[in-house]
C-alpha cells in the first residue's frame, strides 16, 4: 500500500488586459486612494474641532485632582515643619535647650568620644552660675559655660 506523491507545478496567471490598461488601473487606485485620505483628514479635523470640549473637560478635572494634591502636600509640609524651641532667660542671658544641648554634644566628642556613641543626655542648668552640666550615658560628666 504504497502513497504515490505526485508534484504540484505552480501556475503562472497573466492577466487578460493589456499592459496599457494595468498602468491606467494603478493610477486610478493611487487617485482614489488620495482621494480618501483627503476626506479622512477633513473627518479628522472635524472631529477634532468637536472633541476639544471633551478633552479639555478631562484636562480641567486633573489640573483640579493636581492642585487639590498639591495644596493638601502644601498643608502637611507645613503641619510638619512645627517649630518648638524652648528659651532659657535670666538676667541679660538667653539661649536656646538646642544649643545647650549641642554644645554639650561637642563637649563630648571633643574629649574623644563618637557622638553616635551617645545612647542617653541629661542636661542640668544653672542659669546663676551661667553653667549647664551634663551626663551622658550615665557614665561621663562634664560642664560647659552658658
Amino acid at each position: 500500500m504504497e502513497k504515490k506523491v505526485t508534484k504540484v507545478t505552480p501556475v503562472k496567471v497573466t492577466s487578460a488586459k493589456p499592459a496599457a490598461a494595468e498602468e491606467e488601473t494603478v493610477v486610478e487606485v493611487a487617485e482614489k486612494e488620495a482621494v480618501v485620505k483627503k476626506e479622512t483628514k477633513k473627518e479628522a479635523v472635524v472631529k477634532e474641532a468637536a472633541e476639544p470640549k471633551k478633552e479639555s473637560a478631562k484636562k480641567t478635572t486633573t489640573a483640579k485632582k493636581t492642585t487639590a494634591a498639591k495644596k493638601t502636600t502644601a498643608a502637611k509640609k507645613r503641619e510638619v515643619e512645627k517649630v518648638e524651641e524652648i528659651y532659657l532667660q535670666f538676667q541679660d542671658l538667653e539661649v536656646t535647650t538646642k544649643e545647650i544641648l549641642d554644645k554639650a554634644k561637642k563637649a563630648y566628642v571633643s574629649e574623644g568620644h563618637r557622638e553616635s556613641s551617645i545612647k542617653s543626655i541629661r542636661l542640668y542648668v544653672k542659669p546663676e552660675e551661667r553653667m549647664a552640666y551634663y551626663v551622658i550615658n550615665d557614665k561621663f560628666a562634664g560642664g560647659i559655660a552658658l
